[in-house]
């Protein structure tokens, strides 16, 4: 068997399930016929662990077999038709998968064409980046949060709250906010007329802080560099409408 053979086989092999390290032991043994772990070492210049470690896949396969001669494995190749027989479970496996692809490429279909609106996100990063956010929601329907932390009263400052809220108050959006604890005195300086406030009842405040708003869903994290994520899809949107209104009905006012 010459090297362009040993190649050429090799490669076939590949094509036919084998993993390129399988296929090199295989052929090693072929040439052997029957061969200790060392000669096929020796011979494919392999890492004793990756040679064994395929032994044992080919094993596995029913590819090949072990006696035990001098007190040692030796390996040799399993009758022929076990190799037409894996390459038939191979091609079983194939059409499973492509079996399994075509039902879940139904379901896609399925599910893209009940989403009618298209998806898209967008990332709001530093305190520009959340100033940004805030003036395009004048712009908006009514909003609804939840999960505000003292930490976004710190973080933009008193002054940005106050413009916004008279802002907002002028635009005539009405907002039902579901504050953290810490926010309690901080709620009653904004108007009532346009603004429902009620409080989670929990002393462990989280950094983040969850709105929205017509057909957007904006997830921020008030770290020291605050960032935004904002979601833009109706169904998504209604989602978190609906998990609000049920944390609404328990939160106290």
């Amino acid at each position: 068997m010459t090297t362009k053979d040993i190649k050429m086989e090799y490669q076939e092999l590949i094509k036919l399930g084998f993993n390129k390290n399988e296929a090199i032991v295989y052929l090693s043994l072929i040439k052997f016929k029957k061969a200790d772990a060392n000669q096929i070492i020796k011979d494919t210049k392999f890492h004793k662990n990756i040679v064994y470690d395929n032994l044992e896949k080919l094993i596995d396969k029913g590819l090949i077999t072990f006696i035990i001669e001098e007190s040692k494995k030796v390996f040799q190749l399993s009758p022929s038709d076990m190799l037409i027989q894996f390459f038939e479970e191979q091609e079983k496996e194939i059409q499973d998968k492509k079996k399994k692809a075509i039902e879940f490429s139904k379901e896609i279909d399925k599910l893209t064409k009940k989403a009618k609106i298209m998806q898209e996100a967008q990332i709001y990063r530093g305190i520009k980046g959340i100033k940004a956010f805030y003036n395009q929601t004048l712009q908006g329907g009514e909003i609804l949060a939840f999960g505000a932390p003292q930490a976004s009263v710190d973080i933009m400052g008193e002054l940005f709250w106050a413009n916004y809220e008279t802002k907002r108050a002028k635009q005539n959006i009405h907002a039902k906010l579901i504050f953290n604890p810490s926010l309690r005195e901080y709620g009653k300086t904004l108007a009532p007329k346009i603004t429902k406030i009620k409080y989670f009842n929990q002393s462990f405040e989280p950094l983040t802080e969850t709105q929205i708003q017509d057909d957007k869903v904006a997830i921020m994290v008030w770290t020291e560099e605050p960032f935004l994520f904002l979601i833009q899809s109706k169904e998504v949107a209604d989602s978190y409408r609906d998990f609000f209104e049920e944390m609404w009905k328990q939160a106290k006012s």
